[in-house]
Formats: C-alpha cells, structure tokens, sequence
C-alpha cells in the first residue's frame, strides 16, 4: 500500500507504507506554529552553575519574542566544560531563531561581567624523566 501526502501548494506526494513505517517522518503541517528556541551553551567547571543559569534564564525572560521560558538543565559533562541548555517557547520559528542569535551575543557580555568563563577545550601534557636503567643503551649494546 501508499500513503498520499498532500503539500501546502496542492501537490500530492505518494510514499509506500513500507516507507512510512521504517523511517522517521516529520510533520511540517502542524496547527501549532510555537517553536522551541534551544540555547546549549559551555561553562567552565570552576563556574558557579546556578548563577549561569539563573543569567540564561533571566536573559530570555527579558526578550520581547519569548513566550514561556521551559528549563534551563544541565545536559552534559564534558572534557573541558559543563553544558547548560536553556529552552524558551516562541511564537514561531522566525523568533526562536532571533531569540537564539540574541541569546548568544547577550550571554557573552553577562557572563564576563558576573565571571563565568566560556571554556576552551585545552590538554594538560606531562612530561617523565626515564629512570637512568631506562635511558639510551650505551655503546655496544
């Protein structure tokens, strides 16, 4: 059997079930027009994770196009640095991505003022002598 999909334009698209059934499909037709703008964002684990997180927060709630702000979790520790990722309803697409770009350029500024540093991934390298058993055979070894 198919499935006819009909697009916004009136055009039909016609996909085997089998197709339906094995692959993921996304609804781009939905009658809910919010969108979730999603803001991940890497702190150092010498920072204080409550108060970037209360900043993140406080910043979209202060930003016109947000509707809701959701959570503010903490998502994954990495190497190098603890991830944040805030969550905010937005009436559509269009804003969640003005939200997230804003977001972005707000966070640096707040964060260097309340001394939250954005790391950097770096590696420490340590150096071992050889003990003198292990050192260069000497001559005819």
């Amino acid at each position: 059997g198919y499935t006819v999909l009909e697009t916004f334009d009136n055009r039909h698209i016609v996909v085997p079930n089998s197709v339906m059934a094995t692959q993921i499909t996304v609804n781009l037709t939905r009658v809910d027009p919010r969108a979730m703008a999603i803001v991940p964002i890497n702190i150092s684990y010498a920072s204080d994770v409550e108060k970037a997180r209360q900043i993140l927060v406080n910043l979209a709630e202060a930003h016109p196009l947000v509707k809701e702000v959701v959570n503010c979790p903490l998502i994954a520790l990495g190497d190098s640095a603890v991830t944040l990722s805030l969550r905010a309803w937005c009436a559509n697409a269009g804003d969640a991505s003005q939200v997230e770009f804003a977001l972005y350029e707000q966070i640096i500024d707040r964060y260097r003022q309340a001394g939250i540093e954005l790391p950097y991934p770096y590696s420490n390298v340590v150096l071992h002598q050889a003990a003198a058993s292990q050192a260069a055979p000497e001559n005819g070894a």
